[in-house]
């Protein structure tokens, strides 16, 4: 269908504590955006007064704070009054040809559409990194009508349609993307992830959480194997593979972590402060000596590794024996290179 006039965007940026980037993006929106919002989770830094800077020309709303992943996203879409919303971070630029072509796309078929899907060039640690199981381009529903678009807050579902059908997708060029700048900093994935794990065990239901345990644990030993085959490449693909494969298993062997506490369903605080308790009483007073609490579970626990066990012998127990033998051989080989 062709619209007759067209649709409006706002360009919706969430911050928090973004000083530092924040104006280089401000600067960018104001100059195509019909109305630029900066929903800001109560800076501690600069950021309010960077934002005050810009006058009218943008809409600053204040929100609690609120851990990453845990946003009230449909908060964010009632700051915005455009018919369609442009979402966006401190850590995405946009090239000039991307805001072209989703002009022309809204112009051709908005009032067909849902969400658009916008091609984003992914950076990580300064590297944008085109070869093995990293994705050098990916894709996101930036680009979401505001009452056609179904919201949720659900990590990795935030917007859907209601037909696959009312959804497009933009190609990816060189020049018609959005730059991902993402974690300049190890300090600054383990922050952000730390966070965005938790979230999303908490929102896994527990009948998927074994399946997951699996599936993360087998992508992660997936991810150690293709670090071993890398190793031979280096001349070709350079060192920055190490940094980002050791972060994809960071990733990976977090979630397990977090999805085998949910299933566990243990209040250890609780536990700690029951047996610190006792701990006290048979050791520190007179009283007569109690038994010692035991840690309740929800779950049966797998058998774990003890101290006497050797990380060759937890290998042979969780690897099969060739996979095994090429991580051992090529972690040698990168402990002589470092050395």
């Amino acid at each position: 269908m062709q619209a007759s006039v067209s649709p409006k965007i706002s360009f919706l940026l969430l911050v928090y504590n973004e000083e530092a980037r924040i104006r280089a993006i401000l600067d960018q929106a104001v100059t195509w955006a019909d109305e630029v919002v900066v929903v800001d989770k109560s800076s501690i830094d600069g950021t309010k007064a960077i934002c005050e800077s810009y006058g009218a020309r943008i809409k600053h709303v204040i929100v609690p704070y609120a851990p990453q992943g845990q946003d009230d996203l449909q908060t964010l879409v009632n700051a915005t009054s455009c018919e369609w919303i442009y979402f966006s971070t401190a850590s995405e630029m946009p090239t000039k040809r991307l805001v072209g072509r989703c002009r022309d796309l809204l112009q051709e078929r908005g009032q067909d559409l849902d969400l658009i899907f916008v091609p984003r060039k992914r950076y990580m640690y300064g590297v944008n990194t085109p070869y093995g199981k990293l994705a050098d381009v990916t894709e996101y529903p930036f680009l979401v009508h505001r009452s056609r678009a179904r919201v949720q807050d659900r990590i990795h579902a935030n917007f859907s349609a209601s037909d696959k059908s009312r959804v497009d997708r933009i190609e990816y060029t060189e020049d018609c993307c959005v730059h991902h700048l993402s974690y300049p900093t190890v300090a600054g994935f383990i922050h952000s992830h730390g966070q965005y794990m938790q979230v999303e065990a908490q929102q896994t239901p527990d009948k998927e959480l074994d399946y997951l345990i699996q599936r993360m644990f087998r992508e992660g030993v997936e991810f150690l194997e293709e670090i071993c085959v890398l190793q031979d490449a280096r001349p070709s693909v350079g060192e920055a593979w190490l940094g980002h494969y050791c972060t994809l298993m960071v990733q990976r062997f977090g979630l397990c972590l977090h999805f085998w506490e949910k299933r566990r369903s243990a209040d250890v605080k609780k536990y700690y402060q029951e047996l610190t308790a006792a701990l006290l009483n048979n050791e520190w007073t007179s009283r007569p000596a109690v038994p010692l609490p035991q840690l309740q579970v929800a779950s049966t626990d797998l058998p774990t590794v003890t101290k006497r066990t050797s990380m060759n012998r937890f290998l042979r127990a969780v690897l099969p024996v060739k996979l095994r033998n090429t991580i051992r051989k090529r972690l040698q080989s990168l402990v002589t290179w470092f050395k």
